[in-house]
């Protein structure tokens, strides 16, 4: 059988349906690279105060899905946690998952201080999971103006606030 034009058009077009279907199954994070995730998570931004924790507001599900579309943040938490496992190793010889609640702060303190670089990337990754989440918008009073219509309307200005500004002598000279 000969490829013709159309045949070719219908089997690219069909392609990303495919990949699309195939792709959430083949990169699911690993059980153990999860739970050490959550648990880095949950250490970076505990419960307290009435406010979730980060695994708890929906942070896992949210950088998986980024790994997943983002090569770049799925080699950036990755690092992160292989980092956090090989500062373990090295002072506990065992695991990040392993270690008791404060051995691991002790571990991600270690990794602040002497991988920076890892440790920020690692940790706004975690902010970004946790911030972007509607729930948390809503315990922290934040609300989303879209910008195709009107946001909230600021109050009337008061010259009384810059009154103190303007009796003071200038600052600069006229040129």
């Amino acid at each position: 059988m000969k490829p013709t034009r159309r045949g070719f058009l219908r089997a690219g077009a069909a392609t990303p349906v495919l990949i699309t279907a195939i792709q959430p199954a083949a990169r699911a994070l690993a059980e153990g690279t999860q739970s050490t995730l959550k648990t880095v998570m949950d250490l970076i931004i505990p419960s307290s105060d009435g406010m979730p924790s980060a695994s708890e507001a929906g942070g896992i599900a949210y950088l998986e899905s980024l790994m997943q579309r983002n090569k770049d943040a799925a080699t950036d938490i990755t690092k992160g946690l292989d980092v956090a496992n090989a500062f373990s190793e090295r002072s506990f010889k065992r695991s990040f998952s392993e270690l008791e609640k404060s051995d691991q702060i002790a571990v991600l303190k270690e990794m602040e201080n002497s991988a920076p670089g890892v440790f920020d990337a690692l940790r706004a990754y975690v902010y970004e999971s946790y911030y972007t989440q509607p729930a948390i918008w809503k315990l922290i009073g934040y609300e989303l103006y879209p910008t195709d219509h009107a946001g909230p309307h600021l109050q009337p200005f008061d010259d009384g606030l810059v009154a103190s500004v303007r009796k003071m002598s200038k600052l600069y000279r006229d040129a």
